[in-house]
């Protein structure tokens, strides 16, 4: 059996680890100007970003559609693949989700079998999807099957801690998830909100006072060397937005821990990026149960 995982461009998992794994992500779109761009594809966090700071406003983005979907499991199996997995933006983000099921269950009267196709909600963004899809990477090489994969995914979507610490209030305020009141104390007091997903969405958690650089220590303390007794030490995805120094070197630190197997940095794409703005850092680990 030859099975295939498709994901979609917010995991925030770099090309070439999805290449070397047989993992293919769907592109989101990014409306910069009139113009639909494809995130992963011809727009870069650089171009979103100038467009914000020009225009005072988000681009838009908006999620893949069903014939979109349709299209991609259709490839799938006439590339000879026998079953798919796939996983994505939380449901409760995007109608990504939604349009997903949507797609499969339309399969059938194109002369494909839905059921070959299993759909996960991941309940996640970024990197927290990342780390389903690695997993799943891993039970394919040691020859489960499609079942296995997404068993895993639904036990593991629980455990799953994602949150990130971002440098700038604009973004949120922007995107309508600051007030502007918020938005003028913050920047006064220099905060910098530590955001959680929680059951699928965004919740503002702890908020830090000071330079970035000293709240990302506290940040890291607080989620990561406080949290070692519960964290998986497999792996820790260590994921930002147009902050690579930074986030290579916070990743050392991790590393000299000698805790985790693995340590990933990565960047995030343009439709995860154009919500919570450049220098964003976060922290995705999986808890023990």
């Amino acid at each position: 059996m030859r099975i295939k995982i498709l994901t979609d461009t917010t995991c925030d998992l770099a090309p070439q680890r999805r290449a070397e794994l047989d993992i293919r992500a769907l592109p989101l779109h990014v409306e910069l100007g009139g113009v639909d761009h494809r995130d992963g594809v011809d727009v870069t966090q650089e171009q979103l970003f100038a467009y914000a700071q020009e225009h005072k406003q988000l681009p838009k983005t908006a999620a893949l559609s069903v014939q979109e979907f349709r299209q991609a499991f259709i490839e799938t199996f006439e590339a000879g693949y026998d079953e798919m997995v796939y996983t994505g933006l939380s449901s409760k983000l995007s109608s990504t989700f939604q349009n997903a099921l949507l797609a499969r269950d339309s399969l059938r009267e194109a002369g494909y079998d839905p059921e070959r196709v299993r759909i996960v909600d991941s309940k996640q963004l970024s990197s927290g999807i990342a780390h389903l899809l690695l997993r799943g990477a891993d039970i394919l090489r040691q020859g489960g099957s499609a079942r296995d994969v997404e068993e895993d995914m639904l036990r593991t979507v629980p455990k799953i801690s994602t949150h990130f610490v971002v440098d700038t209030l604009l973004y949120l305020r922007m995107g309508g998830r600051c007030s502007s009141v918020a938005y003028l104390a913050g920047s006064m007091l220099k905060l910098h909100p530590q955001i959680n997903m929680i059951d699928g969405a965004m919740s503002a958690g702890e908020k830090y006072r000071g330079k970035l650089d000293h709240c990302l220590q506290l940040y890291k303390k607080r989620v990561v060397l406080d949290q070692l007794d519960h964290i998986e030490p497999h792996r820790i995805f260590v994921t930002t937005t147009m902050a690579p120094e930074r986030a290579e070197r916070l990743a050392q630190e991790i590393r000299d821990l000698h805790f985790f197997d693995e340590v990933l940095v990565e960047s995030a794409g343009a439709t995860i990026s154009s919500h919570c703005g450049p220098d964003t850092m976060g922290y995705l680990t999986i808890h023990k149960d």
